[in-house]
């Protein structure tokens, strides 16, 4: 039987990071990576300007999980990609790098008593995990990093597109003269305000956790792939290793999963480890019962708004997917020089985080538990989110047009991962139990008027010619409910996270404790976004990298005093 003294389940954006940092810090130690996707090494599918059809056209990449069908969203089954392979999501994802708002950090830190988490420390963190580059000419007086870049030491490049638009600059000047706050790094703390959106990118290609922390990985760390895993072997009450298909493998030390949101709860269940009724009627026997576990379920609705310009206005035309002969054609012509029509998409793009007056008066936002209801309102915390100039599948060209994202913070609505059966080639159940709270109903609806009131600017109104994605009307009914703009409209961002909730002692939703351990058993702990208690309001893709650097730190301190 192999051995090793550390196995990593899943080579994710914590689980590439955790990895490595474990290898070079524990050198007499030999770490295990095993991943159940493959390499992911073609750069046909890691160009920038490729980033927004990854997930869909890469083969191999994407899980391709789907929720059960959902009741608020006209019984629509809702995407739930997540990445397969070395790099798991950070592969397929939209390389956006967002931090999210101090007030997360210091409320996640309230949450676990533990000051690890609050906004000083992990600013000191981010350095560790970021290579953030200065923006290239032309985007001198939309960004401000200070200090930033010379202060950042870490492997995962951060930093924009090399190509820029002086249509997009006129643009946002324009929305700015409007009134809209501006933002000169979104990733200060404070993400109130519009400004140029910040992504995972290195000479116009994806940067990946593979490509950041694997190439030049330690002599003592092994990299499986194409393995998955069942489930974790236990003795009694301590974890001692893996189980695949054809074979076990033995830790010495710890067996750490790291297999995301969705397949992290699905292999402790099918291990025996959650709620122990649940596991019972599947015939599994339940080594611990963790009620919590695959419960907690969070994620993040999202809606487009197009709207179409006036002829050369906008000249961001291309939607590829409706032919994939035109995209393959695009794929070499990018692959080739970086020209042609992919090359609109290596191009800047605003990002936002507003505040609504609406969500902060809503009855609502009142009915919430106290300590909800402060952290919405606090000065850092967004209500929503916008991005603009996206492709978008709802304009023929040669139209010209503006798409714009419009996504929901702060849902409160709660879902769950439960195991269809014992069978570990079953895919578990998804179900996000989207818009089942009033307030995120509130919310949805403050973030379509917001984008619509957005795009009908004075800056933008005077070459608008129509809107190609809307609802009817601005009232709560037409958007809602009439003609069900958000029902028939609204899609998952992928940012599923919380179901092996962290949290302290004896809380009902606690699955692991602040160390990452899952509560009751020895040498097992879950080490990626599954862990947080709540969605941040971010990208989730940061944050991911800073739990397994938070976790990297706290294991090699345990086992070396450093």
């Amino acid at each position: 039987m192999d051995t090793y003294d550390f196995i990593i389940v899943g080579a994710g954006a914590s689980g590439c990071l955790l990895a490595s940092r474990l290898a070079h810090a524990l050198k007499g130690d030999q770490i295990l990576l095993i991943e159940a996707g493959g390499e992911n090494s073609s750069t046909k599918y890691q160009g920038f300007g490729d980033r927004n059809f990854t997930l869909a056209t890469a083969p191999g990449y994407n899980w391709g999980y789907k929720t059960v069908p959902q009741e608020n969203l006209e019984g629509r089954e809702i995407d739930q990609s997540r990445g397969k392979g070395l790099g798991g999501s950070t592969a397929i994802n939209f390389c956006v790098w967002t931090r999210g708002p101090r007030s997360d950090y210091e409320r996640w830190a309230h949450l676990i008593g533990d000051d690890t988490w609050s906004w000083p420390v992990v600013n000191q963190r981010y350095k560790k995990i970021e290579r953030v580059a200065n923006p290239p000419d032309g985007y001198g007086e939309y960004v401000n990093f200070g200090s930033k870049a010379s202060e950042s030491h870490g492997k995962v490049d951060v930093g924009f597109p090399d190509g820029w638009d002086p249509e997009f600059g006129t643009y946002l000047k324009g929305v700015y003269h409007d009134g809209y706050p501006v933002a000169l790094d979104i990733n200060n703390g404070n993400p109130i305000g519009l400004g140029v959106m910040q992504h995972s990118i290195s000479k116009r290609y994806r940067v990946t956790a593979a490509s950041a922390f694997l190439l030049d990985r330690s002599s003592n760390l092994t990299i499986m792939t194409g393995k998955v895993v069942e489930r974790v072997i236990n003795d009694g009450q301590k974890i001692t290793g893996v189980a695949l298909s054809e074979r076990t493998i033995s830790a010495r030390k710890e067996v750490i999963i790291s297999a995301g949101p969705i397949d992290s709860p699905k292999i402790l269940h099918l291990s025996g480890i959650g709620p122990a009724a649940e596991l019972d009627k599947l015939g599994i026997q339940c080594i611990k019962d963790l009620p919590a576990i695959g419960k907690n379920l969070h994620d993040r609705l999202f809606l487009e708004l197009v709207t179409v310009r006036k002829p050369g206005t906008a000249h961001r035309t291309s939607y590829l997917m409706s032919s994939p002969e035109a995209f393959e054609e695009a794929r070499r012509q990018w692959m080739k020089d970086q020209t042609g029509p992919l090359s609109d998409f290596h191009l800047p793009q605003m990002i936002g985080y507003l505040k609504s007056k609406a969500v902060g008066e809503s009855k609502e936002l009142e009915m919430l538990e106290p300590e909800v209801r402060e952290a919405i309102k606090s000065d850092t915390s967004p209500d929503l989110e916008l991005i603009s100039h996206i492709g978008s599948p709802s304009v023929s060209t040669p139209e010209q047009y503006i798409a714009m994202a419009t996504a929901c913070m702060n849902l409160q609505s709660r879902g769950s991962i439960t195991l269809r059966s014992k069978n570990p080639a079953d895919t578990p159940i998804v179900d996000p139990n989207f818009l089942h709270e009033d307030f995120d109903k509130r919310v949805a609806i403050e973030a379509v008027r917001e984008a619509m009131t957005f795009l009908e600017c004075p800056t933008l109104k005077e070459s608008h010619v129509r809107f190609a994605a809307e609802p009817e009307s601005m009232s709560d009914e037409d958007i809602l409910v009439k003609t069900a703009f958000v029902r028939k409209t609204a899609v998952s961002m992928w940012h599923t996270c919380g179901t092996v909730a962290m949290g302290r002692p004896g809380s009902p939703d606690t699955c692991i404790d602040p160390e990452f351990r899952v509560l009751g058993l020895k040498g097992l702990r879950v080490v990626d976004m599954s862990v947080a208690p709540f969605l941040p309001s971010a990208h989730t893709q940061a944050m991911a990298y800073l739990v397994g650097q938070t976790a990297a730190e706290k294991i090699i301190e345990e086992y070396t005093g450093l």
